[in-house]
């Protein structure tokens, strides 16, 4: 009989399975961005106050790693930045006319992928798989609101 596996081991796996499948589809599309860039192209998209440094906190990624997505974002002109008009010295970062083109393009990429991964699997397992993964991030610490992806806040 077969042990259940660790969680660790279950979300990396589906995760990458996930990642493989966008990679592939964004390569066939001819989209040359990381599931990261399209991550903060979506956080742009529903809050137009945030700074480099509210991304990388919210993302809990390292300074410096989110300074190089920004940078290829901003070479794509996907996005810019915008002198904040509360702290000078702070730079918004605006979702572009040709980012929110390309964010649609993905985001229905993302929903076919989903679709495809998820065949099979029943509203209700989804919803209670929703409920489990923010539990989980509840648990952790995280601090996002993840009503603007589409789930549901399970209380």
């Amino acid at each position: 009989m077969e042990s259940v596996k660790p969680l660790g081991y279950m979300l990396d796996r589906s995760l990458r399975v996930f990642r493989n499948q966008m990679i592939c589809e964004f390569r066939e599309n001819g989209i040359d961005l990381t599931i990261e860039q399209f991550v903060i192209l979506h956080l742009l998209n529903s809050n137009c106050d945030l700074i480099q440094r509210d991304l990388a906190c919210q993302l809990q990624k390292d300074k410096s790693i989110m300074v190089r997505q920004i940078n290829c974002l901003l070479e794509h002109q996907y996005v810019v930045r915008s002198t904040n008009n509360e702290d000078k010295r702070k730079k918004n970062l605006i979702l572009t006319i040709k980012g929110t083109g390309i964010l649609n393009k993905i985001r229905g990429i993302s929903a076919t992928v989903s679709k495809k991964l998820l065949t099979d699997v029943s509203e209700k397992d989804l919803e209670t798989f929703h409920s489990v993964l923010l539990k989980i991030q509840e648990n952790g610490g995280a601090e996002e609101d993840l009503s603007n992806w589409g789930l549901k806040q399970s209380k």
